[in-house]
C-alpha cells in the first residue's frame, strides 16, 4: 500500500514537470525578461520537448525537480518517524 501510494506521488510529480511546470517557467520569464524570442507557450513547450529528447540537463531538472523534492520529502519523513526503539513518553504505568 505505501509503495502504491509513493509511485502515484512520484508519477504526479513528473506529470506536473511535464505539462505544468514549463508552462508556469514560460509565463514568468515572459513576465521578468520580455517575450519569448521563438514564440508563444507552445514554441517554448516544444523546445522544452526537443531539449528532453536530447537529454538536456535544463530540461531533465525541469522535468525530474518535482520528482526529487518529492523523494527527499519522503525519505525525510521516513526517517523522522523511524521506530529506533525509543518510547515515545508513555510509560508501562501510563499504559493501564
Amino acid at each position: 500500500m505505501k509503495s502504491r501510494r509513493h509511485i502515484l506521488w512520484m508519477l504526479a510529480a513528473v506529470v506536473f514537470g511535464a505539462a505544468v511546470l514549463p508552462f508556469l517557467v514560460y509565463a514568468t520569464g515572459v513576465r521578468t525578461l520580455g517575450p519569448y524570442s521563438g514564440g508563444g507557450p507552445g514554441a517554448f513547450y516544444g523546445a522544452f520537448a526537443t531539449d528532453l529528447a536530447q537529454l538536456r540537463p535544463a530540461a531533465l531538472a525541469l522535468l525530474l525537480g518535482p520528482a526529487a523534492l518529492v523523494a527527499v520529502w519522503r525519505l525525510l519523513v521516513a526517517w523522522a518517524w523511524a521506530d529506533d526503539g525509543r518510547t515515545t513518553g508513555t510509560t508501562e504505568a501510563g499504559r493501564r
